[in-house]
C-alpha cells in the first residue's frame, strides 16, 4: 500500500492574493481570540475576603438573615440591570453556599447573622469595620458596586468573615447574564472561606 501524501490547501498563486489571504486569516484569528477573551460575562470579577483570626468558622452551624430595610438594589449595574431587586437571587446563592458548608437556617438563636450589601459608597465598608469588625483590618478596600457578604457572630455582634466581589460597571445586563455573574461571584467568595 502506497503512503498517501497530505493534501495541502491550495495557495493563491499571485503574491498579492497570497498576502491578502494571509492578512485575512490573521485578522479573523485575532478577532476570534479577542472575542473569546473578552466575551465571558465573569472575566472582570475579582473576589477577596478576610476572616477574624480568633473565629472558628467550623463551629458555626446555623444562620439567619440580618433584618434589613427595603430591597437590595444594584444602582451601579455591576451585577444586574440598574435598580432591579437583586436580593432574592443573592440570598438564594448565599443560602446554597452556606448549606453546602453544612449550615442550616435557624429562626431562633442562630450562630451567625448574614448581611448583604451592594456598596453604593466606599465608606460603607469602613463603617462596618468600625462598628463590628476591628479584627478585619486585612480586608482590602472595595469599590463602588462591590457585592459584600458579611457573617456576624450572633452572640458578640462582631464580623467573623467578610467577602467582597467586584466587577466592571457596565450599563446594560440581561437577566441571564446578571444571574451568571452573581452565581460566579458568590461561588468564588465561598471558595475563599476557610473550612
Amino acid at each position: 500500500m502506497k503512503a498517501s501524501r497530505p493534501i495541502a490547501p491550495k495557495q493563491p498563486r499571485h503574491p498579492v492574493l497570497r498576502a491578502a489571504a494571509l492578512s485575512f486569516a490573521m485578522v479573523t484569528g485575532a478577532v476570534a481570540l479577542g472575542a473569546c477573551a473578552a466575551g465571558t460575562p465573569t472575566s472582570d470579577i475579582r473576589v477577596h475576603s478576610a476572616t477574624d483570626a480568633k473565629a472558628n468558622l467550623a463551629a458555626y452551624k446555623s444562620y439567619a438573615w440580618q433584618s434589613s430595610e427595603g430591597v437590595l438594589l444594584d444602582r451601579t449595574g455591576v451585577w444586574t440591570a440598574k435598580d432591579v431587586d437583586a436580593q432574592a437571587e443573592i440570598m438564594y446563592l448565599v443560602n446554597k453556599g452556606l448549606r453546602g458548608r453544612g449550615m442550616t437556617v435557624a429562626r431562633d438563636q442562630p450562630d451567625l447573622l448574614v448581611s448583604l450589601l451592594i456598596v453604593a459608597d466606599v465608606n460603607d465598608i469602613e463603617a462596618i469595620k468600625n462598628e463590628r469588625g476591628e479584627a478585619l483590618s486585612g480586608f482590602d478596600p472595595v469599590g463602588e458596586g462591590a457585592l459584600v457578604v458579611e457573617l456576624i457572630d450572633a452572640t458578640t455582634g462582631k464580623t467573623v468573615w467578610i467577602g467582597g466581589a467586584e466587577g466592571e460597571i457596565r450599563g446594560s445586563r440581561t437577566t441571564d447574564e446578571g444571574k451568571e455573574r452573581l452565581s460566579y461571584a458568590v461561588d468564588k467568595l465561598f471558595e475563599q472561606m476557610p473550612r
